[in-house]
């Protein structure tokens, strides 16, 4: 059971990361790709703490799955990353500032998407 812990904790540190990096993507000013990237990313500005903690939230994630993957099959561990969509759909939806719509078909697919976590986790019946 340790594995789908590590699993739920990396899905919610991506969804976080995810997050993180739209604010931080919506924040930061446009820069080229040059010598001024990286200084625009050493100067304090609105986004910069939020860029590096999605990322850094990433990494974590990342060594989060590792540890899932040792302890749970690949199907099902993958099958939790699917949750992650959820997570960041009605997060855009209902954190203040995102105005995110809600629509009909994106819940739709949000129970698609339960009942397929269901189905791959649902105990199979013996005959």
């Amino acid at each position: 059971m340790k594995g789908l812990h590590w699993a739920l904790f990396s899905v919610l540190l991506v969804s976080g990361a995810q997050l993180l990096l739209r604010y931080a993507m919506v924040s930061l000013p446009p820069v080229e790709l040059s010598e001024s990237f990286i200084r625009a990313l050493l100067q304090p500005q609105k986004g910069t703490l939020a860029l590096v903690l999605g990322l850094a939230g990433y990494l974590a994630s990342m060594g989060c799955w590792y540890l899932a993957l040792h302890r749970l099959p690949l199907s099902k561990a993958y099958a939790l990353l699917s949750l992650s969509y959820i997570l960041v759909w009605a997060a855009a939806i209902w954190l203040p500032g995102w105005h995110e719509p809600f629509s009909l078909r994106g819940g739709i697919g949000v129970l698609v998407i339960i009942a397929g976590v269901l189905v791959i986790f649902l105990p199979a019946r013996q005959r």
